[in-house]
């Protein structure tokens, strides 16, 4: 077999047409077996806080770290929002209260470690992709070479 530009071309963009669709594969499956919420965590996690805003609406909720259910502001204005929306608390999202007293989402702090493996994760399939893309183009160009 004799060495053509033209078959190492099209091996070329085989190869990166192939390992594009396989690591986006890879990481979509990933992301749907952790079943992280890219929704809540990519969002701002919205407490109501009594110096930038005005509560509307009180309501029952169990909070983690307090014995039975406490009063929480559910709906509240926030002053620094120019849009004038009624804010809300997310419908089932778990509340816990820090040492110091103040309301947070529970899930929230666990979803930013899984948002760091999962974008360590991305970057290992990507750097492996490369590699794999490196060593088929250099294996396919000396399989070229050889008389």
């Amino acid at each position: 077999m004799t060495f053509s530009e033209s078959g190492l071309r099209w091996f070329r963009h085989g190869v990166t047409l192939s390992l594009i669709v396989i690591c986006n594969l890879v990481l979509l499956s990933a992301l749907w077996v952790s079943g992280l919420d890219l929704d809540f965590v990519l969002t701002n996690s919205e407490l109501y806080d009594p110096k930038a805003g005005h509560c509307v609406g009180v309501a029952w909720a169990e909070v983690t770290g307090v014995e039975g259910p406490i009063r929480v502001c559910s709906e509240w204005l926030d002053t620094t929002d120019p849009t004038g929306r009624v804010h809300t608390l997310r419908v089932g999202e778990p509340l816990a209260m820090s040492d110091d007293g103040n309301l947070y989402y529970e899930n929230a702090r666990n979803a930013d470690h899984w948002v760091l493996g999962l974008l360590l994760f991305a970057v290992g399939v990507i750097y492996l992709g490369m590699r794999t893309k490196r060593v088929l183009l250099t294996w396919y160009e000396t399989h070229l070479r050889r008389p």
